[in-house]
Parts: structure tokens; sequence; C-alpha cells
């Protein structure tokens, strides 16, 4: 490995996977018609009836919120992993061999997260893990995957640390996501065009979030990137997870008198953030949140007209150009549409097909090379185009961002944003993606 390493635009990092080394080193599921899941705990999943039949099975271990205040979104995640299995299934398998999926879940929990994943490992023999959406839970995951020597890719978990030069020698570990950092400065970025659309210049942002880690990460991003974007950061409002009332917090914002508020919550708390901001009548220009609670499945239906205007980042729009045909299949035995956490746990899915049939073997260390090397450029081979807003996935095996050097994330990982209007997400931004113009915030 190099010891020099050029710093990487954000505009660049997007553009080109930044390599800087050699490959050597190395997020309850209902409503689907080929799989089920019994007590949380304890339950294994098979996907398709032919590998519940055969015995001889490819186990996809999942760590994921299938009880507590995360659940629904654990449940939206765990269907992007039943469609792709019963889709590889329904095809012959990968090698011959059925998907089986075994779910853990972590309760919002990461001690929990540990112990499910031990079980996974040491009674259920799975080959490989997905997990776990919630940061913290992931980290820990990813140690247990280590000391196993298990493969890991999270889908969702966005914390930069998770791959940053304390977990330089997690090689069993591997990012589909972009980082926080990613979201982050295209969340500022997406500020710093909307003028041309809205004619609002936005000069003084606010943040509002969870005092959890997902929170004072969105802090430390917008406080890093905010003067490249000419941004006054003028209040940082935080509380803790599943608040009953956020009067207080919303009171603090209508005083500093935001442009934008920048946000990041839960399911739970951002449906109350914009019940709160509705009862207190204070309309900011701009609401844009880091996805999360925001884009989970519920947050429309719970609020109503109530969310229209509410921007947020999206790995996932039904109207992006990629995703409009799986999206109508997913649809249809759902009865909901894909969003990003949906959309990134099908695609692992995908991963760890290719990435199998690339070692042939199951082998954990075979498998965690070939997860290495691997690159899908537009399509996976007998398989779908990529649904994300990018065309290409590779995992770096090292490369630089935000001053900060990272491993083995995928360096194509880009976001869109997408506006409620009309009681639906539309995509606003990138413009040259985008399917409609941005809209005021009215909540109603």
């Amino acid at each position: 490995m190099e010891d020099n390493y050029e710093k990487i635009s954000r505009r660049s990092f997007l553009k080109a996977s930044a390599v800087l080394g050699s490959a050597a080193a190395l997020t309850a599921c209902g409503g689907s018609s080929a799989s089920t899941s019994t007590a949380a705990s304890t339950s294994t999943a098979a996907s398709g009836s032919t590998a519940a039949a055969s015995g001889d099975t490819i186990k996809i271990g999942t760590i994921y919120a299938m009880s507590g205040g995360n659940a629904a979104i654990g449940e939206n995640i765990l269907r992007g992993i039943d469609f792709a299995v019963d889709e590889i299934n329904k095809a012959g398998g990968v090698n011959g061999q059925m998907l089986e999926v075994v779910r853990g879940d972590h309760a919002g929990d990461a001690a929990t997260g540990k112990s499910e994943a031990e079980r996974l490992i040491t009674q259920e023999g799975v080959n490989v893990i997905m997990g776990c959406h919630m940061s913290v839970v992931t980290e820990v995951v990813a140690q247990v995957c280590q000391q196993y020597g298990i493969p890991m890719i999270t889908a969702i978990s966005t914390l930069d640390r998770l791959t940053d030069e304390d977990h330089k020698d997690y090689d069993y570990f591997f990012r589909l996501c972009p980082l926080n950092s990613v979201y982050v400065e295209d969340m500022l970025k997406y500020l710093q065009d909307s003028k041309e659309q809205t004619g609002n210049e936005i000069k003084k942002v606010a943040i509002f979030t969870d005092k959890a880690a997902i929170g004072q990460e969105l802090i430390r991003c917008v406080n890093l990137f905010a003067p490249d974007y000419g941004l006054d950061v003028v209040a940082e409002v935080d509380y803790s997870s599943n608040a009953t009332d956020l009067s207080s917090q919303v009171l603090a914002l209508k005083q500093a008198d935001p442009d934008a508020i920048l946000c990041d919550s839960y399911i739970g708390d951002a449906t109350l953030f914009v019940q709160t901001l509705k009862e207190q009548n204070y309309k900011p220009k701009m609401i844009v949140a880091k996805a999360n609670g925001f884009t989970d499945p519920s947050f429309i239906p719970n609020l109503g007209a109530s969310a229209n205007g509410v921007a947020s980042v999206v790995e996932f729009n039904p109207d992006l150009t990629n995703g409009v045909e799986i999206n109508e299949d997913f649809k249809k035995v759902y009865n909901v549409n894909m969003n990003g956490h949906s959309a990134e746990s099908y695609t692992v899915v995908w991963l760890f097909k290719t990435a199998i049939e690339k070692a042939g073997s199951t082998d954990g260390a075979a498998v965690r090379d070939a997860l290495a090397e691997l690159s899908i450029d537009g399509a996976f081979e007998g398989g779908r185009k990529i649904v994300l807003p990018y065309s290409k996935i590779e995992f770096a095996p090292e490369y630089e961002i935000g001053g900060a050097k990272h491993y083995r994330d995928n360096t194509y990982a880009s976001v869109a944003i997408a506006q409620v209007q009309d009681q639906e997400w539309k995509t606003v931004w990138p413009f040259e993606f985008a399917s409609s113009k941005i809209q005021e915030v009215t909540l109603g």
C-alpha cells in the first residue's frame, strides 16, 4: 500500500473510485409469499420452497430491528432482502444452491446485536451477514464477523467511523451505502443549487437531530463542510430518542430563524417533529433530512398533507430511471414502493450472490477476496440493473474523504434529493435526474 494519498474532492469522489492501493488486503418481514418469520430472536426464514426442501442452502444472516421502535424500518429492509432472494432462487439459486435467510433481531440494542451475530454464526451456521441499519449495532456485529471470518456487508449504516483508520483491519466488513460525509455534502450542495429554482439564497442553517450517534454525526459533517458552501450554522438542537414532546426544540429552531433546517431522526421522532412544526405554525424555507425515518414508508401515511414540502436525501425513489421496473414488481408483492433501505438491501443480496459465484465457494476468506475485487458496471450478471442512483459498484481498498482515510467503501455510492409533493416523494435534485421542481414548505 502506498504511503501518500491524494485528497479527493466530493465531486471527484462521485466520479471515480479513487482506489489508492492494491485490493489484496483486504442492514419481522411481512408480505412475502415465499418467506416467513416467527419469533424475533430465533426465527429462520427460508426463501423459496426449493430451499426449504433441499437442506443444501447458502445461509444469509440478517440482523435488523424486528421489534421495538425501529421495527418498521427493519421490516422494510427485510422486504428488499426477501425480494432479491426470491428472484435468485426462482432463477436457480447460486452455484446450484438455494439462498436461505436466517433472521436476527437486534431490537435497537448493540449488546443484543452482538449476541445475535454469535448465534447466527455458531448455531445457525450462516455463511454471510447483512446488517444492521443502526451504525452502533453494525460496528459491534462487524467485530464478531471479523472474529469468526464471516463476510459482512452493511447496506445502510452510514456512520463514517465504521470504515476509518481504527477499522482498517476489519477486512471482512464492506459498506455499500454512502458515508454520512457524502450524504451531508450533497445536502449542502442541494441548498446551494436550490436558488436556481426558488430564488432564495440559503445562508443560515440549523441542525435538528437525535443525541444518538446518527445525530452527532450529522452535526460533525455539517460543520465540516458548511464553510465550503458559505453556510453559517446558527443552531444545533438535539433531543433524546423516542421523544414525547419536541416543543422546546422547535421553539429553539424558530428563535434561531435559519433559512433551512437539516435533520436526522428515526420514524417516531421524525413524525413528531413535523407535527410540532405545524402546531407552532413554523415553516422554514427548506427542511432537508438525511433520510432515515423521514423516508420510512410510514412517514407520509403518518402525516398526510402535513409532510408536504419536506425534502430528504434518498438512495432510491420510484421515479429514478434505473428503478422504475423493479419498483413496479416490488410493489405488486408488498403494496408499497421501494425506498433507499429496501433498494440497498436488495442490492447487497445480489452482491453476495455475485461474490460467492466468483469465489466458487462459501468459504469466508474466498468470499471476502471476491468482494474486494468485485466490479459491477450497469447491471448484475443474470440480474437487474443497479437500482440505485449510480451505475457502478466497487469496494475501494483505501481512499480519502474529508481529510480521513477509509477502507472497503463503495466509492461510487451517491444520493439524490426528493421532496414530498402532494403526499408523494418526487425527485428534485440533481436537476438533470429530477422529475419535479422544488416547491415551498407548506406542511399542509
